[in-house]
């Protein structure tokens, strides 16, 4: 869905992280659609790639460009034989490509992988490498993360809230200021419970679309400036661009899962895969996705 609005021109682009969380959630969805010759293909690369990803282990001598660049393009090498990779460039229309991500969490180099997605204009993917390699050698995100924000087209408002969050006082997290901008959207019991994997998600958020900012959440993964007019109006674009090809049950439920997603991340419950049956259908690839009853 998010890189259905980069393809009707209301984004410049999108990613998707390859985590170990999305092999599984992926797999969980699949293995519970009709059991369709393409389903159960899908469901043969989603395994072969999760046997792929959990084999791959990436060492370098000591952090320098010159070896973080040698283990970037090995890496790289590596992650254009993972079939999930090769199926997500075959299936995208435009340009599609794989690049190995560098962190920096509690002094330690940690690493993944990140698949793009542009319609018009896409970036050279050996820069994009090469500013995560600067960000992480000199230990210092705030251009490499302002650089991806323009990369999926966030306001520049949203960026700078999110560039300049460590200057916030008190405990609360981005995350959760974001969060909070829509007041009694969650059902706290139920959430706390833990039981969000199944439960229909317009139970999990009651009166979620009761907040004109809950437009905001108009991309998987992003945190919009609590309140932000920017990001309300791009997200009512998104929603009617959507509806004019998709079914409005299937979009509304798009911006449930996108703010849904984001509870999770920010840990409640830390330990569950989706937020609510329609988060785990939304794995589904779209034109099986489009038969279930629900968006039918």
């Amino acid at each position: 869905m998010d890189a259905l609005t980069v393809l009707g021109g209301e984004r410049r682009g999108t990613s998707v992280q390859l985590t170990d969380r999305y092999f599984q959630a992926q797999e969980m969805a699949l293995a519970t659609a009709d059991g369709s010759e393409f389903v159960e293909n899908r469901l043969r690369i989603v395994r072969e790639s999760r046997e792929v990803w959990e084999e791959i282990h990436i060492d370098f001598p000591s952090l320098t460009t010159e070896n973080l660049r040698t283990a970037s393009d090995r890496f790289r090498d590596v992650l254009e034989r993972v079939p999930e990779v090769r199926y997500l460039q075959r299936s995208y229309p435009e340009a599609c490509f794989v690049v190995p991500e560098w962190f920096r969490i509690d002094g330690e180099v940690k690493y993944g992988a990140r698949v793009y997605f542009f319609r018009d204009d896409p970036p050279d993917s050996g820069d994009l490498i090469d500013r995560n390699i600067d960000a992480t050698v000199q230990d210092d995100r705030h251009d490499f993360e302002r650089y991806q924000g323009q990369l999926h087209d966030y306001p520049e408002c949203c960026i700078d809230f999110f560039r300049e969050s460590d200057r916030f006082d008190g405990e609360q997290s981005l995350e959760a200021r974001s969060l909070d901008a829509l007041d009694n959207v969650v059902d706290e019991a139920r959430v706390r419970e833990g039981s969000v994997t199944e439960a229909p998600i317009e139970d999990l958020l009651p009166g979620f679309f009761e907040s004109p900012q809950a437009y905001a959440f108009f991309a998987h993964g992003f945190y919009p400036e609590p309140g932000c007019e920017t990001a309300r109006k791009r997200g009512v674009r998104i929603y009617e661009t959507l509806t004019e090809d998709l079914p409005e049950p299937l979009v509304r439920d798009y911006f449930r899962v996108n703010y849904g997603w984001s509870v999770l991340k920010a840990g409640s419950p830390p330990d569950a895969t989706t937020f609510g049956r329609a988060h785990c259908l939304s794995f589904l690839p779209l034109e099986v996705l489009l038969s279930v009853p629900r968006y039918r």
